[in-house]
């Protein structure tokens, strides 16, 4: 539950593991922000603004909080400026608009101090066994850097490019894509290819830890102990998305066709494509603000083998099929907002238990298609 007077700093995207370790979150004692023309204004901007891409505000001359009400997340405003193709339908969507204060491209790093107590924790005892203990770390850090660029091309034709670095420099992209905006002179048919995010209401994007355990949402991740399947519903994908709203964004859906390689480049998987299908709807209640309620579905395969030349991949093969499934409800009491999300899992055997398709022997006796909930 955040406050829209809450003001924390935010922490640089990661992608998950799929492991559940207790944490404690990063005690963020001393954070500071190189952020290079990062507001509008010294005052138009506080730090609450800065998980968006602040290009967009001094485009439009507008305060960060026009379009989010409690950093990170997005205001109905927000939502609808985003699902517009980040246009707010008016002269100023032209990306030949200028003023002397627009410049397209934001890049944000955090230095900081944090410490972080994981309780049992495994480590090696030194004579081949592990043991479990408290470790407790702490120090100054730097997270990764992120290079963000977005906006429109021409009118209707929107992008979105980060180029993004992890604390050592080693650089690849978490976004890279282009969407057709306002088909067919509606908002109801808009294509976007790329990388890009999910059309996750609940964005792992818009976390508000930097701790590397707890700096994402364990449930998009989880996968069972000993699961041959790498997925994470908060991690951008490769694909194509059919989506669309109706004016006043209260409606909205998406359709996303995605190669079967959790966003990686190169393919992995050869010729697999997987599913993700969500719609939500939003509803005034009285005064207490704008409520919505969703649901998504995400259905996947996953290789079990891999086809092999001198020891490199080649081809993902015997592929087995998996699911996430759940609602989502965005709840509003005037100035404080709460979010509650369900989601079923599900994996087939081969997936679960780690045997390749291929194996001669089968699966072990009693083996089961492992699901959960959370």
């Amino acid at each position: 539950m955040h406050s829209r007077l809450r003001s924390l700093f935010p922490p640089t995207k990661r992608r998950g593991t799929g492991l559940f370790p207790t944490a404690l979150p990063g005690l963020l004692l001393v954070s500071g922000l190189l952020v290079a023309l990062f507001c509008p204004s010294a005052g138009a901007a506080p730090a609450s603004g800065i998980r968006a891409i602040p290009a967009f505000a001094r485009k439009y001359g507008l305060p960060c909080s026009a379009c989010h009400e409690a950093w990170p997340k997005l205001n109905a405003f927000g939502q609808t400026f985003k699902d517009n193709g980040y246009q707010l339908m008016n002269d100023k969507d032209a990306p030949i608009w200028q003023q002397p204060t627009y410049w397209p491209i934001a890049m944000r790093i955090t230095p900081h101090w944090h410490r972080e107590s994981i309780n049992r924790n495994g480590v090696d005892d030194g004579e081949g066994g592990v043991l479990e203990q408290k470790t407790t770390t702490h120090g100054f850090d730097l997270t990764g850097l992120d290079i963000l660029t977005g906006g429109t091309l021409a009118n209707n034709i929107s992008f979105l490019l980060v180029p993004s670095a992890d604390n050592t420099g080693a650089f690849h992209f978490e976004s890279a894509w282009v969407r057709f905006d306002n088909l067919l002179h509606t908002p109801f048919l808009n294509i976007k290819v790329g990388k890009f995010e999910l059309d996750n209401l609940l964005s792992e994007k818009r976390i508000v830890t930097l701790s590397g355990n707890g700096g994402l949402y364990q449930l998009y991740h989880f996968v069972p102990v000993g699961d041959s399947n790498i997925f994470g519903l908060g991690d951008n994908q490769l694909g194509a998305e059919l989506s669309g709203h109706s004016a006043n964004d209260r409606t909205r859906y998406s359709i996303a066709m995605l190669s079967s390689n959790d966003g990686n480049v190169s393919v992995p998987n050869g010729h697999g494509y997987d599913t993700f299908i969500t719609a939500s709807q939003g509803f005034q209640a009285g005064s207490l603000g704008l409520q919505r309620v969703g649901a998504f579905a995400y259905i996947g395969r996953s290789p079990t083998y891999y086809e092999t030349q001198g020891g490199a991949q080649l081809d993902g093969l015997g592929q087995k099929s998996f699911y996430r499934a759940g609602f989502i409800g965005m709840w509003y009491l005037k100035k404080y907002d709460l979010t509650t999300l369900f989601m079923h899992g599900g994996e087939n055997a081969f997936l679960g238990t780690g045997i390749a398709a291929n194996d001669p022997n089968g699966l072990p006796a009693g083996a089961r298609s492992p699901q959960w909930n959370g």
